[in-house]
């Protein structure tokens, strides 16, 4: 039968009869006692809990040492976009104060009234090009500083040409070309009504209005200054003190109130002069009395003949003159000045 032989959990099989087993105390032959365990021994106290603050701040420092990490990054950007920022700045405030002491000291004084004061202007200096078309687009604001030679000059919306100017009135500009078209939008400007233009400004057209080579604008032909609808054409020289010419003396007590007009006759015949295209000063002064006189239609015949290219020609009309005008010297005209009235000139 199974017994216990000690105090234990499981119970043991009877040892033999003939063993000297000692048994545990309380054993009863054929039957079952029950086992008691021993009571527990009193063992020491259990440590106090400690709190779950420490452990919180334990487990949360790791995340918030991966937030630092990532927030430095982000810093050190801003810190060096600030930075950046703040140099640019100050290089522009540098270099603009620059530019300022630079075109005071250089004796022209910023003047909000002369167009080529204004700062958006970018110095331009082409040079001479007669065999290019030059076309000024939309945000191209130029500072002519210098003579210049084009085959056309086309200055569209948005574009701006200035001629540039000083106090002492030395800079002077010549523009050589076969035509300007200021479009819808465009300027071109030579001084302004407050801001006088004191230099010399020339804008020369060159060629014959029939020259193929150069390409025609439908309306305007091919030699001209033409300024579109909405364009700008500002002309502004210094002013000067006007005169009058006197045909008779005036009374000190002044003229006698009504109209007066002044008139002159002028010389029968074609009055010829040629001017020089630099100084426009002028260089030869005739008449040629084509009505009366064959050998002055031969003497104005070889003169166009002879001249050189470039001079500026003017001819006018007095009276009549085609009575002696003959056919080469109208030929002539047409082929040397490109003029188209030579063979629709009447009597008188």
């Amino acid at each position: 039968m199974p017994t216990s032989d000690c105090p234990g959990r499981f119970p043991a099989f009877v040892a033999p009869s003939h063993s000297n087993h000692q048994r545990c105390p309380g054993y009863v032959p054929g039957r079952v006692a029950p086992v008691r365990s021993p009571t527990p021994s009193k063992g020491p106290p259990p440590p106090p809990l400690k709190p779950h603050g420490l452990r919180l701040q334990q487990r949360t420092a790791p995340s918030l040492s991966v937030e630092n990490q990532r927030r430095v990054p982000s810093l050190n950007l801003r810190q060096r976009k600030n930075t950046l920022i703040c140099c640019g700045v100050s290089l522009g405030t540098f270099f603009l104060t620059l530019i300022l002491v630079l075109s005071l000291t250089s004796g022209d004084e910023l003047d909000e009234n002369c167009p080529d004061h204004h700062l958006s202007l970018r110095s331009w200096n082409p040079g001479h090009q007669p065999d290019k078309d030059i076309v000024v687009q939309t945000g191209h604001l130029y500072r002519l500083e210098s003579s210049a030679a084009f085959r056309s000059l086309t200055i569209q919306s948005g574009g701006r040409v200035v001629f540039a100017d000083n106090v002492d009135g030395s800079r002077n500009i010549t523009l050589r070309t076969h035509h300007i078209l200021i479009e819808d939008g465009g300027a071109l400007h030579i001084g302004s009504p407050k801001c006088r233009y004191r230099s010399r400004a020339t804008i020369a057209l060159m060629g014959r209005s029939d020259n193929k080579d150069v390409p025609e604008v439908r309306f305007l032909g091919r030699k001209f200054i033409g300024v579109m609808s909405g364009g700008t054409l500002e002309l502004h020289g210094t002013e000067r003190v006007s005169w009058s010419l006197l045909t008779r003396s005036i009374p000190a007590s002044g003229l006698a109130t009504g109209d007066y007009a002044f008139q002159k006759n002028f010389s029968r015949g074609i009055n010829f002069r040629v001017f020089d295209p630099d100084t426009s000063a002028l260089l030869y002064a005739e008449r040629y009395d084509t009505h009366d006189s064959w050998n002055d239609s031969l003497r104005l015949t070889q003169l166009l003949r002879s001249l050189p290219a470039g001079r500026i020609v003017a001819m006018a009309v007095g009276d009549s003159a085609v009575k002696s005008l003959v056919d080469e010297t109208k030929k002539a005209i047409k082929e040397v000045l490109g003029s188209r009235f030579a063979y629709d000139l009447k009597y008188r």
